[in-house]
């Protein structure tokens, strides 16, 4: 037999039982992240310790067995297990991240602080480590830090959901709601279906119920009044939310009471308004808003959005216009709203 071609089937055979051990390895692996996200904390420990004992990826692993022993409450535990490895090439900034909600978790937030910013030398564009800076300044109560570093996180790494939706939570006990419309629907675009987007959903609904009054003689929307500031909008006067109210007091002119469809309909009439009247305030929710109108699908993405707010009027909607409605979805996974570094949203790019 040719000895080239021994040599050749020799290390055919070689790649092929590495293929099968990388193979395993990532089946190890999936099983174990399997079971964390599941909240088997313990179970997976165990076998992650396994793993190392065997020889597995040190930072792949460790940083889930830190994870495991920081929801089992065993901070000292996740201490040692994070702290040697920090100083390492490969110590992302999810280590930062975690490394420092650690410290917040065992009332040392002076060190948290400083981990996070050590990271952010380290990683400056990493969203999750303004979000825990401002997550330490809404501890202590400072609404206006914590929301400079939201909105920071926001401009730093626009699809971290995130910061939307923290920056919206604080917007929606202020006097500002304009503003947790505009972070509200942005989360609710890049994070859909979870627990903390059917919460917003509703919130979001909840905003535009509140904030406007259809009178049988007039009606008053209030999305913006200077009582319960927790910006800096004292300093930084900005002139959107008199325009966004005053287009959608037009849009609003016509309806009774305020429904899923009502609100469909005056969103679609406040984007025409809007644009007619202001068109310097273009921006990429209003833009995707046009998009969809443009398609047909203003109304599905309404019914989409609000729904967890008023979900028998959702329900039936959907089964009525079923085709509709799957068609809206097929396109909305491939049509995202186009959120980036390039087209994003802050309160600063609509002074």
């Amino acid at each position: 037999m040719n000895r080239y071609f021994i040599l050749i089937m020799a290390l055919v055979l070689c790649n092929s039982v590495l293929a099968q051990d990388d193979t395993a390895q990532d089946n190890r692996f999936n099983s174990i992240a399997k079971m964390v996200d599941n909240g088997e904390y313990v179970f997976a420990r165990t076998e992650i310790k396994k793993a190392l004992n065997d020889g597995a990826d040190l930072f792949k692993y460790s940083y889930e067995l830190a994870w495991c022993d920081y929801q089992l409450q065993d901070y000292k535990d996740a201490l040692n297990v994070l702290l040697p490895l920090m100083k390492e090439e490969k110590a992302t900034a999810d280590f930062y991240q975690l490394l420092g909600n650690t410290y917040d978790e065992m009332g040392e937030s002076g060190k948290a602080v400083n981990t996070y910013n050590e990271g952010l030398n380290r990683y400056p564009n990493a969203g999750c480590l303004y979000l825990e800076l401002g997550n330490v300044a809404y501890k202590q109560q400072n609404f206006r830090d914590a929301l400079f570093y939201y909105e920071k996180g926001i401009e730093i790494e626009p699809t971290f959901a995130s910061n939307y939706y923290r920056a919206a939570q604080i917007y929606l006990s202020s006097t500002e709601e304009v503003w947790a419309v505009m972070f509200g629907e942005i989360f609710m675009n890049l994070e859909r279906n979870t627990e903390r987007s059917k919460v917003l959903s509703k919130q979001l609904f909840e905003i535009f119920r509140n904030e406007i009054t259809l009178n049988r003689t007039e009606i008053e929307v209030d999305f913006y009044n200077p009582t319960i500031i927790y910006s800096d909008s004292y300093e930084r006067h900005n002139l959107f939310p008199q325009y966004y109210k005053d287009a959608m007091l037009k849009a609003c002119k016509g309806e009774k009471y305020l429904d899923l469809a009502s609100l469909a309909r005056i969103r679609k009439k406040f984007i025409t308004e809007l644009f007619r009247t202001t068109p310097d305030f273009h921006n990429v929710i209003f833009d995707y808003h046009k998009t969809l109108i443009d398609n047909g699908f203003f109304d599905a993405y309404n019914y989409w959005l609000f729904g967890c707010g008023s979900p028998d009027e959702s329900n039936k909607w959907i089964k009525e216009h079923k085709k509709l409605f799957d068609n809206f979805m097929k396109w909305f996974d491939q049509n995202p709203m186009p959120i980036s570094k390039n087209s994003l949203f802050t309160r600063y790019n609509m002074e």
